[in-house]
């Protein structure tokens, strides 16, 4: 269950439509889980500096929870080529201007549809 959440100072209005979409069937198939079960949440027009960097910017976390994918350093290099051409295609800035850190999660510590993903998954 990949949750992919970007905080930028990009403006809502300059965000394609489509980017939520695209983005979590992106992460479906880069960690092999259902389309449902992959979020994207963008917090666009965020106050956001960063020290040297000119423009706009992104800041992201993606969270991995236990089962849908393992971030490993050999993966997470691959992880982030594809993230961010993604986002530097959809954001038009720089691949300077972002940064997303990968955060695996146990199943055990995320809920969904009222339980656990764990309980969910043993279900």
């Amino acid at each position: 269950m990949p949750i992919l959440q970007i905080d930028t100072n990009v403006q809502p209005s300059k965000i394609p439509s489509d980017f939520g979409i695209k983005t979590a069937e992106l992460m479906a198939d880069m960690f092999s889980t259902p389309k449902n079960f992959s979020v994207v949440h963008v917090n666009a027009n965020q106050n956001i500096y960063w020290h040297g960097v000119d423009g706009c910017c992104v800041l992201g976390t993606l969270k991995i929870v236990g089962g849908s994918g393992k971030i490993t350093p050999e993966q997470n290099v691959k992880h982030a080529q594809v993230l961010v051409k993604h986002i530097v295609d959809y954001f038009k800035i720089p691949d300077k201007n972002i940064s997303i850190s990968f955060v695996e999660q146990e199943a055990s510590n995320v809920t969904v549809f009222s339980t656990t993903v764990l309980a969910f998954l043993q279900n």
